[in-house]
Parts: structure tokens; C-alpha cells; sequence
């Protein structure tokens, strides 16, 4: 019963890293199970019921940062360049957030950098730019200046916000983008949800 729960255990913990199908292994023999699924397995003539389950809001725990994220979003990790590890969490509508980590420079200094590339292609379009570039307290008490842009283009509003945190050879950038104005939006929510409880580290 007991290396039953563990198995169990080591399964939850590792939801996060995908949303497909997975396999438990109850005394050397393997079973695919999927989420929300009840499953009787037989184990030395006991019979056990198992349904694996997410939690609605999960952690991603890297050693330079953490967040929560609600469990309908999946984190995207990909290697940009040399030295540079990118995470990436997009709704339907387009709105979602960048984060960066660094390990051969200190990205400080590409806030506006940043900036200027996500924003050129839509004020030449004829968006109107307006900066509320601001300082935000993270959840570890950690101070952060945020630059952020929005652009508005007759009922439409687009919203950048980027920051970063780094030292010698090392660092963070965060950039979040919202599609919309509203507050209630999937990615709103998302947003908000990653600035409420980031960490770095």
C-alpha cells in the first residue's frame, strides 16, 4: 500500500512538465492512465482504485525564479541561444508571457531594448503609444521596475510590461502582453496570476 501512494505521489509531481497520457507502474508491471480517470488495479490479489488528479493551480520551480500558473496553461521550454533559456505561456487570444534566463550576461539594460522591438511594428501601423512604466514589489519582497507600453489603435489595446532582474553574467526578463484591455481575460487572469506570485531568486 505504501509504495502504491509513492508511485502515485511521483506522478502528481509530474504533471506539470506535460498534458498528455502517462504510465504508472505498480509492482514492475506498467499501466497508461490519463487525468480525472477512475482505474481499478489488481496488486497481490487487492484490488485498488486510483484517479489521478490536478491540482487547478501549479508551481514551476526553476533556480532562478518561480510562479503559479493555472493548470489550462502549458509551459513552453525551449533553449533561444547559447547561455539563454526561454519559457513561454500563450492563450487562444494571443496574450500570455516571456521569461528569459540568463547565464553569460546580465540583461538589465534591454528593457527598453525590448520595448522598442515588440512595439515599432505596431505604432508604424498607426497605434498610439502610452508609457506607464512603473516600479512592482514581488511576492519575495524583491523590488522590480517594470517598463510598460500601451498601444491603442481605434477600440483596440495592446499592453507590453517588461522587467528584469540580473547580476554579473546572469540575470532574468520577464515580458508579459496582453491583447485586450479587459481584466477578466484568460490571459489577464494569467498575468496577473505569474506577478502575484514570481520569485526570483
Amino acid at each position: 500500500m505504501k509504495n502504491l501512494f509513492c508511485i502515485v505521489f511521483l506522478c502528481l509531481t509530474n504533471l506539470i512538465t506535460s498534458q498528455e497520457d502517462y504510465n504508472i507502474e505498480i509492482n514492475g508491471e506498467t499501466f497508461e492512465i490519463a487525468l480525472d480517470k477512475a482505474y481499478e488495479f489488481n496488486v497481490k490479489n487487492k484490488v485498488y482504485k486510483v484517479k489521478v488528479k490536478q491540482k487547478d493551480t501549479l508551481i514551476y520551480d526553476d533556480e532562478a525564479f518561480s510562479f503559479k500558473f493555472l493548470k489550462d496553461h502549458k509551459v513552453s521550454k525551449t533553449v533561444v541561444d547559447q547561455g539563454i533559456e526561454q519559457l513561454m505561456m500563450m492563450t487562444a487570444e494571443g496574450s500570455g508571457l516571456i521569461i528569459q534566463k540568463y547565464s553569460t550576461l546580465n540583461p538589465t539594460m534591454l528593457n527598453e531594448l525590448m520595448i522598442n522591438e515588440v512595439t515599432k511594428e505596431s505604432i508604424n501601423y498607426g497605434y498610439t503609444l502610452e508609457r506607464q512604466d512603473y516600479e512592482r514589489t514581488l511576492s519575495s519582497g524583491k523590488k522590480i521596475n517594470v517598463n510598460k507600453a500601451v498601444l491603442t489603435y481605434n477600440d483596440e489595446i495592446n499592453i507590453y510590461e517588461i522587467a528584469t532582474s540580473g547580476e554579473k553574467d546572469q540575470g532574468v526578463l520577464i515580458m508579459t502582453m496582453k491583447m485586450d484591455g479587459s481584466n477578466s481575460s484568460s490571459g489577464a487572469k494569467l498575468i496577473q496570476l505569474t506577478w502575484d506570485t514570481l520569485k526570483i531568486k
